[in-house]
């Protein structure tokens, strides 16, 4: 038995769902797969944080990533939250995913992917839940909208606002089987870009990405179409590679996220091409912290 204690989360509106609604039946079963790491008896820890700029916007998030390891298991959370005029175009959208698994062979092999999805008005948790001995992903997802209507009252000549809280929720098994999620992933990247050669790619499937089946061509770097924003002392190449998907965003259908790696496996930098007609998104690190326990 591994040293890491695992605790079961119930979130917030679970509980809040369960007091208004009744959903007991259901509370008790979601909350069996918020399994997160959250106390370790020895474990290090490394924190980074980001800054990422869009085009004309400026900064336009804040992003943080940790990797907690005890033994053999391991914990990576990614929170990203937006700022300035895009947090009031997106209504303060805030994202997370946290990727829970075990290493084996130097790789991270995720048991669990939690992504959660927060604006102002709505709150969407769904979790992946791996049998990669089966090959299947289970998917759970439970959220919550808070809409607001708007009456005349006409005896008192005003405006009346309502607010309700709507709830769903749904479990069924994820379309496609993948060994990594969208995390693990980009962990795992420096031991699948040393098998590939100039100028050719790697088929790759993740789990949490809204793309076709979550395909993705994984490539070595292309240094030209991102040489304005890379540091050209980003060494070796081992640590540099392209991840190209499909999204409706991109000018032409598809887009490339250039990755770059540091030593410790976090990304040092990370450029998006060609969005919606602004121009480019980029991500710099700019903080790291180191804990051991």
């Amino acid at each position: 038995m591994p040293k890491v204690k695992v605790y079961l989360i119930r979130c917030t509106f679970l509980l809040t769902m369960y007091n208004s609604h009744n959903k007991g039946l259901f509370l008790k079963k979601i909350s069996l797969v918020f399994v997160l790491l959250l106390q370790y008896a020895t474990a290090s820890e490394t924190v980074a944080k980001y800054d990422v700029d869009f085009s004309v916007f400026g900064t336009i998030a804040n992003v943080s990533m940790s990797k907690v390891i005890e033994e053999n298991n391991y914990v990576i959370t990614v929170h990203a939250d937006t700022i300035g005029p895009v947090s009031a175009l997106t209504k303060d959208r805030r994202d997370t995913y946290i990727s829970q698994g075990s290493i084996i062979n130097s790789q991270f092999i995720p048991d669990v992917l939690v992504v959660k999805r927060k604006t102002y008005d709505k709150e969407k948790y769904t979790v992946y839940k791996f049998n990669h001995l089966k090959k299947i992903v289970q998917k759970e997802s439970a959220e919550v909208k808070h809409v607001r209507s708007q009456s005349m009252d006409i005896r008192h000549m005003r405006i009346v606002y309502t607010e309700k809280v709507e709830f769903s929720s749904s479990t069924s098994q994820n379309d496609y089987y993948a060994k990594n999620d969208i995390v693990s992933l980009i962990f795992n990247s420096p031991t699948y870009i040393d098998s590939l050669k100039r100028d050719k790619y790697k088929l790759f499937y993740a789990v949490g990405i809204k793309t076709d089946k979550g395909v993705l061509l994984l490539t070595q770097a292309t240094n030209e179409a991102n040489k304005n924003y890379l540091s050209e002392s980003i060494t070796p190449k081992i640590n540099a590679f392209d991840i190209t998907l499909k999204k409706e965003f991109f000018n032409k259908g598809r887009g490339t996220l250039a990755i770059r790696l540091d030593a410790d496996g976090f990304p040092s930098q990370a450029v998006m091409n060609d969005v919606a007609f602004y121009g480019d998104i980029v991500g710099n690190r700019v903080y790291t912290k180191v804990v051991s326990k």
